[in-house]
């Protein structure tokens, strides 16, 4: 079984919220959230998953970069997070 989508975090957190799952209050929350549903679904014996979302839309706002694919965090703390056994 594969969890096709999960996550949800915006990493930007601004003064226009959109009605998502959630706004991270810096990067360290950020981090912190997205290490927690990243270990748990690992934890949860799937066979894989699907992180939503790679980049903003019109009516998204928590991808992990801009809509003009502009990194809203660091790529290298995303690979140890997703990296994680």
């Amino acid at each position: 079984m594969v969890l096709t989508e999960f996550g949800g975090i915006n990493p930007n957190n601004t003064n226009e919220s959109w009605a998502g799952y959630g706004d991270a209050e810096d990067e360290e929350d950020f981090h912190s959230r997205l290490r927690g549903l990243v270990a748990a679904t690992v934890s949860s014996g799937l066979a894989g998953y699907c992180y939503t979302q790679l980049t903003d839309t019109l009516q998204e706002q928590n991808g992990l970069t801009s809509a003009d694919r502009v990194p809203k965090v660091p790529g290298e703390s995303l690979r140890a997070i997703f990296g994680q056994p």
